[in-house]
């Protein structure tokens, strides 16, 4: 499932609701402290 990251919490230079969709960057923030930071949320398929 692809998937994409909507910050709830600012850190670094995203704001709250800031949306990340970069493969790599997503994989990144996933690993870090920031993790929490973020909700993940499904993208659609249409």
């Amino acid at each position: 499932m692809d998937i994409k990251l909507v910050v709830v919490r600012p850190f670094g230079a995203y704001a709250k609701g800031a949306v990340i969709t970069e493969p790599t960057t997503i994989a990144a923030v996933l690993a870090s402290e920031h993790a929490t930071a973020v909700v993940r949320v499904p993208t659609s398929a249409a």
